[in-house]
């Protein structure tokens, strides 16, 4: 009887641990230009800084001095490190390389009701947009929530490489976003 009990309340515990909400929140640690595309494009001014208390937001601003068309690819790529030593476990998540229009008007539109009301980038509606259009660009206060993060994905430090490559498969234009990813169970 008592064994019946054990089990009874061992599975009660374990269908609640199942049907627990996972809160998933992030917070930016660093944005960087690489030092390579100076050329083609300035976001240095780009920081994170802390806004309160407990938030980091990504702010500055930057000019990108040509029209990014068909002619470049772009990708981005993701990295682990579960302790923050710099120890980065490269993750099969990624933005495959493709071409910048086709990254454009696909990820970028899928992911940009998390930072366009943050910035003054070009919106992608219905309609296709080519070429990402040069131009002064500026991010105000972009703190982003956890809600674009699956649940599966582990926590901790993470690093985020967003490539643009030219026609002979160089890299001409690199960021590195570092942030943190923190999990906690309602």
């Amino acid at each position: 009887m008592v064994y019946l009990i054990f089990v009874f309340l061992s599975l009660l515990v374990l269908e609640s641990i199942y049907f627990v909400d996972c809160t998933v929140t992030v917070q930016l640690e660093r944005f960087e230009q690489r030092q390579i595309g100076f050329h083609m494009a300035n976001f240095s001014a780009l920081r994170v800084r802390k806004f309160n208390r407990t938030t980091w937001v990504l702010d500055g601003e930057g000019e990108l001095f040509v029209d990014l068309t068909d002619e470049y690819q772009a990708s981005v790529t993701f990295a682990h490190s579960p302790l923050g030593n710099n120890q980065w476990n490269e993750y099969p998540m990624k933005i495959s390389k493709d071409k910048l229009c086709n990254v454009f008007n696909g990820s970028y539109k899928e992911y940009q009701p998390y930072f366009i009301d943050y910035t003054n980038m070009p919106r992608v509606e219905e309609e296709w947009v080519c070429p990402f259009p040069k131009g002064q660009y500026w991010v105000r206060d972009l703190a982003p929530d956890g809600s674009f993060i699956p649940s599966v994905v582990p926590a901790g430090y993470w690093r985020f490489t967003g490539s643009i490559f030219d026609a002979s498969d160089e890299i001409v234009l690199q960021f590195i976003a570092f942030m943190r990813v923190k999990k906690g169970y309602l």
